[in-house]
């Protein structure tokens, strides 16, 4: 038989050449993509691990929360305050932090009212301009409007249907920041922490530090904790005719929280006269804020909880999960 002529013999090299080399890229390709979805499914297996794990960190800070043996009194020394880092078993690091909401003023608050001496409305008016808002009137009002449930107001539903674009004002509490801004007047750059550059400046605070929104319907304000309360918080309910009575109600908690109302009323009647109604000595809604770590992911949980005053039982009003 004659030799195939030169010309087919090589092209059929050159083709023996390209299968080899397209089933050399067709197994690296199917490697590449057993890799790559090993990796997803490793990535996917550390995401649950870390979405249990940061659970579990908020469920312990709610167990300590609830066993804190004097539920009368709540003070930034006790054990529930204190950060709460754990590393798992299996690697992974959880740390979870319990807030107090009574150290803050509620904004909620402006949709109710009770028998305190003052209301939340002047309380408001007075805490935004010791956190250096000198002219908060438009904007409490707006806050107040976008609250309550009646439609007498300047900024209520026909107010907010002439911009561009229109919506409802939701007539109820918040539950969260992002509805906060929705309000006219109000802005996320006023929620933003302010530098404490003079420490004596009465109106150097800042609302990031002094108000709280706690998401959930109220029948009266949610009152103030004297123990763990801000300068700032303390003068917005007393206004500033009572900064001496606040800063001895400061450094007297410094050296031994207030059991009782009575102790720190003693201490102060005319404070007392101005606080009535509006604090207490200790918390019922707190925010747990926990997170997990482990082989470069993060899963944080955020969960605002309610503590019953006579039996510690905690109870979840909102959880709110997310990475990074």
């Amino acid at each position: 038989m004659p030799p195939p002529p030169p010309g087919r013999s090589g092209m059929a090299l050159i083709l023996a050449l390209a299968a080899i080399v397209l089933a050399g890229g067709v197994a690296l390709h199917l490697q590449a993509r057993g890799g790559a979805r090993a990796r997803a499914e490793q990535a996917e297996l550390v995401r649950e691990r870390l979405r249990v794990a940061v659970a579990e960190a908020a469920r312990e800070a709610m167990w300590v929360l609830a066993a804190d043996e004097n539920l009368a009194v709540d003070h930034l020394g006790e054990e529930w305050a204190l950060p709460m880092e754990t590393t798992r078993a299996d690697g992974l690091a959880t740390a979870a932090w319990v807030e107090d909401a009574g150290r803050f003023y509620n904004w909620n608050n402006l949709a109710v009212s009770n028998n305190a001496t003052r209301q939340p409305h002047d309380i408001v008016l007075d805490l935004m301009t010791f956190c250096g808002d000198f002219t908060p009137v438009e904007r409490v009002e707006a806050l107040q409007d976008y609250l309550d449930e009646d439609d007498e107001g300047h900024y209520e539903a026909a107010f907010y249907r002439r911009l561009d674009p229109p919506y409802d004002p939701p007539n109820r509490p918040l539950w969260a920041p992002e509805e906060w801004v929705r309000v006219y007047g109000l802005s996320r750059d006023m929620l933003r922490p302010r530098p404490k550059i003079d420490t004596a400046d009465l109106f150097g605070g800042d609302l990031a530090s002094a108000t709280v929104l706690v998401p959930t319907a109220l029948d009266e304000p949610i009152p103030v904790n004297v123990n763990t309360a801000s300068r700032e918080v303390l003068m917005g309910l007393t206004g500033l005719k009572q900064e001496a009575a606040v800063r001895h109600v400061l450094s007297l908690r410094q050296v031994q929280p207030f059991q009782t109302l009575g102790m720190m009323f003693m201490a102060s009647p005319e404070l007392a006269a101005a606080l009535e109604g509006a604090v207490g000595t200790s918390s019922e809604y707190f925010r747990i804020d926990a997170r997990a770590f482990g082989e470069g992911q993060q899963r944080t949980v955020m969960a605002w909880v309610r503590r019953d005053p006579s039996s510690g039982d905690i109870q979840i009003l909102q959880w709110v999960e997310g990475e990074g």
